[in-house]
């Protein structure tokens, strides 16, 4: 699993949102060997939202080591500025 930070931007693997997440979620907190990672999404007019969201679904990249393309979860798509 790579390294998962606070203030690292994800995109879904499927692009576009999911039943119960939104497309593009930013780490708020996530503490190393943890099960879950803290984010905020954004849907609609409302603004962000928090969601958990199991560790296991987030990717470095949004293909697979074997070269195949993930179906499920979060990739990597960048990092706000601090």
């Amino acid at each position: 699993m790579h390294r998962i930070e606070a203030h690292q931007i994800y995109s879904t693997c499927r692009g576009g949102a999911t039943s119960h997440y939104p497309e593009h979620v930013i780490v708020s907190s996530y503490e190393p060997g943890a099960r879950t990672v803290e984010v905020t999404g954004h849907r609609g007019p409302s603004g962000g939202l928090r969601f958990t969201i199991p560790a296991s679904y987030f990717h470095a990249t949004s293909s697979t080591a074997a070269g195949r393309r993930r179906i499920t979860g979060y990739y990597l798509t960048g990092t706000l500025d601090r």
